[in-house]
């Protein structure tokens, strides 16, 4: 690792069943083929730190037309783009939490309680642009057939 937190780390993949045995697996990252035609794909920016509520109120404002993913397991994948200097370690979590119109809410009328425990395989991406300084650019892909 270099001296910025996560700066080499660009991909991380996590999937969730029941079994008796749990896994983990490091390797390079390679590219995969993209997902097919009709996938639902949203893109939002955000200036704001992800540790207050501002971050997930810019990602819900930007969302208003999202379609919320049929019932069922969903395989997400979240992709950030940002600045050199930022830390993409600790956006997926809040960037989750501003999810409620994409994988429905657990709590209608609280903000920030999705139906998270739905997603059954996570991927998460990192590309660097020198340009974007703080703000950060997400693209977001959910559904419930493989992607």
């Amino acid at each position: 690792m270099s001296k910025t937190t996560g700066t080499r780390l660009v991909s991380a993949w996590g999937t969730k069943l029941h079994s008796d045995a749990s896994f983990a697996r490091i390797e390079s990252a390679v590219p995969i083929q993209a997902p097919a035609p009709g996938s639902p794909s949203y893109t939002v920016r955000t200036d704001r730190s992800s540790q207050t509520t501002a971050f997930k109120q810019q990602i819900h404002d930007q969302l208003t037309g999202a379609a919320t993913v049929p019932a069922g397991p969903v395989r997400m994948q979240l992709s950030f783009t940002v600045g050199p200097r930022r830390n993409w370690l600790n956006l997926w979590k809040p960037t989750i939490d501003a999810l409620g119109q994409i994988l429905g809410s657990t709590s209608p009328g609280q903000s920030w309680h999705p139906q998270d425990g739905r997603i059954v395989e996570l991927g998460l991406h990192r590309r660097v642009e020198q340009a974007l300084g703080n703000e950060v650019l997400i693209t977001i892909k959910a559904n419930t057939q493989q992607m």
